[in-house]
């Protein structure tokens, strides 16, 4: 399976609880890791570009 990394090069809109699945977190999980992180995700669909920046800001882009 590829990793969350590689699948997000396909740049589509993704909701929390698909990318908090892909990274193996629980969607409580990783909402609470983006609360510590000051991170506001607006609810739906979050586009390529905030994906990326979520990634960085948590450190995770190039991890995998």
């Amino acid at each position: 399976m590829p990793s969350f990394v590689e699948t997000n090069q396909e740049t589509r809109a993704r909701y929390k609880k698909e990318i908090a699945e892909e990274m193996g977190l629980s969607l409580r999980t990783f909402q609470r890791r983006l609360d510590e992180a000051n991170i506001e995700v607006p609810r739906g669909l979050i586009c390529p570009e905030k994906q990326k920046e979520i990634l960085n800001e948590l450190g995770w882009l190039g991890k995998w």
